[in-house]
């Protein structure tokens, strides 16, 4: 089936050279932006489920969903790489001072994911918008319930910040939210809240 989609797709967009921008969904959890269309070139950040990106290039299963860029070269090395090679040659996807994001084109799709918070309802319904919903509800709308419960939130909280956000600088499986005006992290495999 993944292969049809993939030739049907290339067909679709014409081959290697897209002749209009196709806009496309992650269906994936998350997908690595990387600087050439291979797993061994350095990785600039992710795309999150359900966020779009417009597709300007398929090279086999890989697709380029940025335009060329200036990358800020210092010294040979990329500032933009996250991990993996950062030089700034034409091996890691960098010519000319110029970079492109390819990601798996296997992590795409044409039709938009449905949103897993959009039947929500009651509590849950509070902290449907939040990152990772069709993974943790159970655990947010518990911990928001808890939070709501002990006054140290109110529920135009959750509907003011959307439920929790992923934190990008505490670990996996840590989201935060904000309580009248505070930061409150949740620890979904433990259920641990903290300020």
């Amino acid at each position: 089936m993944k292969s049809k989609f993939l030739i049907g797709l290339s067909l679709l967009i014409g081959g290697s050279a897209v002749a209009s921008e196709v806009k496309m969904w992650v269906s994936v959890d998350q997908t690595d932006r990387m600087t050439c269309p291979s797993e061994n070139c350095g990785k600039v950040g992710r795309l999150f489920f359900r966020e779009s990106a417009v597709v300007h290039e398929i090279v086999g299963t890989w697709a380029r969903v940025t335009k060329y860029y200036d990358d800020a070269c210092s010294s040979g090395v990329s500032v933009y790489v996250d991990s993996g090679p950062n030089k700034c040659n034409s091996a890691n996807g960098i010519s000319n001072g110029k970079v492109a994001e390819w990601v798996k084109l296997e992590h795409l799709n044409l039709i938009r994911p449905d949103d897993p918070g959009a039947g929500a309802t009651g509590a849950a319904k509070l902290v449907a918008g939040s990152d990772d919903f069709r993974l943790y509800a159970e655990q947010f709308t518990i911990a928001a319930v808890e939070l709501i419960e002990k006054q140290i939130c109110s529920e135009t909280d959750f509907i003011d910040n959307g439920g929790w956000i992923k934190s990008t600088n505490r670990g996996e499986g840590i989201y935060f939210t904000y309580c009248r005006n505070k930061k409150i992290y949740l620890d979904v495999a433990s259920g641990n809240i903290s300020k």
